[in-house]
């Protein structure tokens, strides 16, 4: 039986509660939890189907097989005839499985979802609307397998709502932006990152006092919540807010307003030069500087800038210049020249404080694509900006050659799949960079990428521990050595392969060569930390880790380090800190299985049962065959002592880990 008018959709609401509603907005009334339950569970399982075996499991897991399956039918029941007085056609069996009938549903958490990868404010301002409150908000059903799932959901939910909410933050005025952020800490007060991103948001539209009492603010917050201080990057914004005035007072007429970004580097993008004469092709350089500059201000690890003002275009004296303005750390400028059909765009990005030329790159193209041209062109801008950016932020240069330019995109795209650290984008990046290797085979930064990757992605799960896979990954790196012998990158990345296979000492002396070439490299400092926490060296893991910490500010790597922190920490009995410092990584990166097994092992080791249990459902959600056979060393290294070895496993085993 089909909905009595046909076509009409119902909305299942799962944000702030539980709701059913039809397209005139009226509510549907159901029976008891356990039928809602099954509804929302359904809603977000793939295909919007389960079995009655996994319901029955899931709802009942306290009953035997015949009386769980029995009270599933009565439930099925009940909800079926509430249903059916609803005029609602929502719910159907098929043998074994049981599922909603998608063409009659929307589900806001798909809306939600879907929206997240909007490139526009409007867009995003969209997906988020359908953010009315926590996940199943007050809705508990004393059923650990379904509560599990709820929590889970709920906590995962909410960090993806954080971060859109902190995104487009970035992406409007300073003071709407505030008002956002404002939102993201009542909804967490305990957010760290968003503290910082006020107080950027405050500086960026003058405010400098609030800034730094919102600094008081999380200071205390962090202090009274889990008795630790601020992050060294928010101590590093709060200082150069107090030595702004001097700085100002003190700076000379060519360096302008001084400006770290507020702690995160900072770009400018000016106005592109007509270099053929056609007022066609000044729509083309405007429209390129916009699609630059929207592409860039969506990397939240960069603050966009507007272009500096005309009276410093100009060269204008000191006296004349926008008083207050923030000067970029970097400008991104270019030129567009014709021949014919034929377009060339030059682009170079200077650093401002001393007029070092970062990164520069010509492209071509035809005037007939030139929509495509733009969109070509900014994209491959901002993966060239973003690699090239990291690197100087670690006081690296790179000193592999980047090889033909088809290999240069492969790789250069495969490293922005390998930054975003996902399992879904590790994959996408292992793809290309196996392509980038099969034109390049002696290329060595192909190769030492890819071997990054397939050791990443053993890391995530993304793929299965295999001998001859991590093998494969040693060789990769080793090749790429071989080829740039003072190569520091890819010194860590051979390191990164060899701690995967368990060979302990070589990857230390490959991390203290890396160390050796380049005392600044934080990846140097943070393979090396967690090499010395696998080996029990507790006091030197701590030192390096920190020092990690201090060099690394804002890269996208950040959560690692804060990783091999936790291994030490654990491995010293400082359980406390441990689980605070867990947490921050399971927060900034949830799909890290490996730091949320940590998370795991450290509020079991505290007493935390609750917590510890929530971190482990939180880890078989995602790598649902983990167990106490093939976590250690089949998925984390295993210490190097026997002792700290099995206190790792028998607090994941109180933490609910299955034994096989």
């Amino acid at each position: 039986m089909q909905n009595e008018d046909a076509g009409e959709t119902n909305r299942i609401s799962l944000f702030g509660g539980f709701r059913i509603e039809n397209e005139t907005a009226h509510s549907l009334r159901l029976t008891g939890k356990r039928g809602p339950a099954i509804i929302a569970y359904l809603s977000r399982s793939p295909g919007m189907a389960a079995t009655r075996e996994r319901l029955a499991d899931l709802f009942w897991s306290d009953s035997d097989s015949e009386h769980s399956r029995n009270s599933l039918r009565q439930t099925l029941s009940i909800l079926r005839r509430d249903l059916l007085r609803a005029g609602v056609d929502l719910i159907h069996s098929r043998g074994e499985s049981i599922g909603l009938t998608p063409e009659v549903v929307r589900v806001d958490v798909d809306d939600f979802e879907a929206g997240l990868t909007a490139r526009s404010v409007p867009e995003l301002e969209k997906a988020l609307a359908n953010y009315t409150g926590p996940f199943l908000d007050g809705f508990y059903l004393g059923s650990d397998g379904f509560d599990g799932w709820v929590t889970s959901e709920r906590d995962r939910l909410l960090s993806r709502a954080l971060e859109a909410f902190e995104k487009l933050a970035r992406l409007v005025d300073p003071e709407t932006g505030i008002i956002l952020v404002d939102r993201v800490l009542v909804m967490e007060p305990t957010r760290e990152e968003s503290y910082r991103l006020k107080m950027e948001l405050l500086l960026a539209s003058g405010q400098r006092d609030r800034a730094i009492r919102t600094y008081e603010v999380c200071k205390s917050m962090l202090k009274k919540e889990f008795g630790v201080e601020v992050g060294p990057e928010t101590r590093a914004l709060w200082q150069s807010m107090l030595s702004a005035d001097t700085a100002s007072n003190t700076q000379s007429a060519n360096a302008g307003p001084a400006n770290q970004s507020h702690g995160r580097p900072s770009i400018s993008v000016a106005d592109f030069i007509n270099l053929t004469g056609k007022q066609g092709d000044d729509f083309f350089s405007k429209g390129l500087v916009q699609d630059i500059t929207t592409a860039l201000s969506e990397v939240a690890d960069y603050v966009v800038l507007s272009a500096p003002p005309p009276a410093e275009k100009s060269g204008a004296a000191e006296g004349t210049k926008i008083p207050g303005t923030l000067r970029a750390r970097y400008v991104l400028s270019g030129s567009v020249q014709r021949s014919g059909h034929g377009l060339r765009v030059n682009i170079q990005l200077v650093d401002a404080a001393d007029g070092h030329n970062v990164w520069a790159q010509k492209f071509d193209g035809h005037s007939e694509n030139a929509l495509e041209f733009q969109d070509r062109i900014a994209q491959a801008v901002v993966l060239a900006v973003i690699l090239d950016l990291q690197l100087t932020n670690w006081k690296v240069r790179d000193k592999s050659p980047p090889g033909p330019p088809e290999v240069r995109r492969l790789v250069n795209e495969a490293l922005m799949k390998y930054f975003e650290m996902t399992r879904d984008s590790l994959l996408i990046g292992l793809e290309l960079a196996e392509k980038a290797v099969s034109i390049g085979a002696d290329n060595a930064r192909a190769k030492r990428t890819l071997s990054i990757i397939i050791s990443m992605g053993v890391a995530f799960g993304s793929l299965p521990r295999e001998a001859g896979r991590i093998e494969r990954a040693v060789e990769l790196a080793a090749a790429a050595v071989r080829a740039v012998p003072d190569d520091e990158i890819a010194r860590c990345i051979l390191s990164f392969a060899l701690e995967s296979c368990g060979r302990i000492d070589e990857a230390m002396a490959e991390c203290q060569h890396a160390i050796s070439l380049n005392p600044s490299y934080p990846s140097g400092h943070g393979d090396i930390s967690m090499l010395f926490a696998l080996r029990g060296q507790v006091n030197e893991a701590v030192r390096e880790a920190n020092e990690a910490i201090r060099l690394g500010t804002h890269d996208v790597i950040d959560f690692w380090r804060h990783h091999g922190l936790v291994v030490a920490l654990f491995a010293g009995g400082d359980d406390r800190r441990a689980l605070e410092v867990a947490r921050r990584v399971v927060r900034t990166k949830p799909g890290f299985v490996r730091g949320a097994l940590y998370w795991a092992a450290s509020a079991s080791a505290t007493g935390n049962s609750e917590e510890a249990s929530r971190a482990i459902h939180h880890c078989l959600s995602q790598l649902p065959h983990l167990n106490l056979g093939n976590v250690c060393p089949g998925f984390v290294p295993r210490y190097v002592k026997d002792h700290h070895h099995a206190r790792f496993l028998e607090m994941l085993s109180r933490a609910g880990l299955p034994a096989s």
